[in-house]
């Protein structure tokens, strides 16, 4: 078996290669380990509050 450039991929190929391929852990690993561009990070210690008021201002962007 070939040995896949994990790192060369797109965030798009490695998604697809993931999804046909569920029981590759090294694959798995690399896709959860890249940065997402569209992600909002919110702090751990942010009030739930502001989570939900975060959350709902994303939510209606989306609309």
């Amino acid at each position: 078996m070939s040995k896949h450039n994990f790192q060369a991929m797109t965030l798009n190929e490695l998604r697809r290669y993931v999804l046909a391929h569920r029981d590759d852990k090294e694959a798995w690993d690399e896709f959860a380990d890249r940065p997402r561009p569209n992600a909002t990070i919110v702090a751990a210690d942010t009030p739930v509050e502001e989570q939900e008021r975060i959350i709902k201002e994303l939510v209606d962007r989306c609309k």
